[in-house]
């Protein structure tokens, strides 16, 4: 199949799937915010692991020590839930391409970052044929009753060119409804 000549996409497709690497486009003050906030829970976390040793050297009676360690594991959870969410988003906002996996059965959205990154999987039987989002300027997709983006660093018409490109494989009975219309 001819895909389009987009300037920074590139398309690889194999019999199993079709692979699409998309430039993006870099938000510096969700970065930067992002960036502070991961270096402050870094720094609390090795403040509270201080004061945890410091604190486990003294003399406490057995009840304040089940009660000490039950308030610190509470406060461990919480602070590893809020550190794993500042985490993802950090990765997300400092990842530099888009790599679209595309298969008859799953939908995989990764922007890499080195070895992590952040991936989301969808299935395709639930996907719906891909759009423009004019309120967020990108290639947008409805999952069930949540949507999905993808392609923030295209302009407009190169959007436009993909979304053709992946609907026409993806999606061959959308394009005949919109033909109807």
């Amino acid at each position: 199949m001819n895909y389009p000549d987009i300037a920074g996409v590139t398309f690889e497709e194999t019999p199993e799937r079709l692979k699409v690497v998309l430039p993006v486009r870099r938000q510096w003050p969700y970065l930067l915010v992002y960036s502070v906030l991961m270096l402050t829970w870094l720094g609390a976390t090795v403040w509270m692991l201080t004061l945890l040793f410091g604190v486990s050297r003294g003399d406490m009676s057995v009840r304040f020590l089940i009660v000490w360690v039950i308030i610190l594991l509470i406060w461990a959870y919480l602070w590893y839930r809020l550190g794993s969410f500042v985490w993802r988003w950090w990765q997300y906002f400092a990842a530099t391409r888009e790599i679209l996996l595309v298969s008859p059965a799953t939908l995989i959205v990764r922007r890499p970052l080195s070895l992590l990154g952040v991936t989301d999987a969808y299935a395709m039987e639930h996907v719906s044929p891909f759009y423009y989002s004019e309120k967020n300027g990108a290639v947008a997709f409805d999952y069930g009753s949540r949507g999905g983006l993808f392609g923030l660093g295209l302009e407009r018409p190169a959007a436009q060119e993909l979304i053709a490109a992946l609907n026409r494989r993806f999606f061959p009975h959308a394009l005949d409804e919109d033909d109807e219309e």
